[in-house]
């Protein structure tokens, strides 16, 4: 009877090892909505990050104070493109179609902003005031320019 139990003990254990040996799968990655979200919230957040840059530079605060929010804009601007995949063109935004239409022009205003932010940052970090400004300039104007061409804009708020 013992070689009877070994085996019967090698074949649940085999049955055991086989069971929890199945591969498991990846988690699903986030939805349209949620990537809609992110970037919704990813732009908000760099709007409050560029006034904030534009009321510390205009207020004298030392520009190595606003390093941090200048690093903090050049990483979204360089992963902000990543949250417009093809996906997200059915979700409710204010994203014009044109963003997945003319998907060079969009990449160009795109690299243009993430550029703008890493000499901003850059400028930050160093104290150049003169630098920062003109980088704050470019970025404000590479923000305007894709959205010009790429954001619907906000519904007209009622009178009243």
């Amino acid at each position: 009877m013992k070689p009877a139990r070994l085996i019967a003990a090698a074949a649940l254990a085999a049955t055991a090892a086989g069971a929890l040996a199945r591969p498991v799968s990846a988690p699903a990655g986030p939805s349209p909505a949620q990537l809609v979200a992110a970037r919704q919230a990813g732009m908000d957040m760099a709007a409050t990050s560029l006034n904030l840059l534009r009321g510390g530079s205009t207020n004298g605060m030392p520009l190595k104070s606003l390093t941090f929010a200048a690093t903090g804009l050049a990483k979204w601007a360089q992963v902000m493109p990543a949250l417009f995949p093809a996906s997200t063109r059915g979700e409710i935004s204010r994203t014009r179609p044109e963003a997945w239409t003319n998907p060079a022009d969009f990449a160009s205003k795109s690299a243009a902003f993430s550029s703008a932010t890493k000499s901003l940052a850059a400028a930050a970090a160093a104290e150049d005031k003169d630098a920062f400004a003109a980088a704050l300039a470019s970025t404000a104007a590479a923000c305007k320019g894709c959205h010009d061409s790429y954001q619907v804009p906000p519904p007209a708020k009622p009178v009243g």
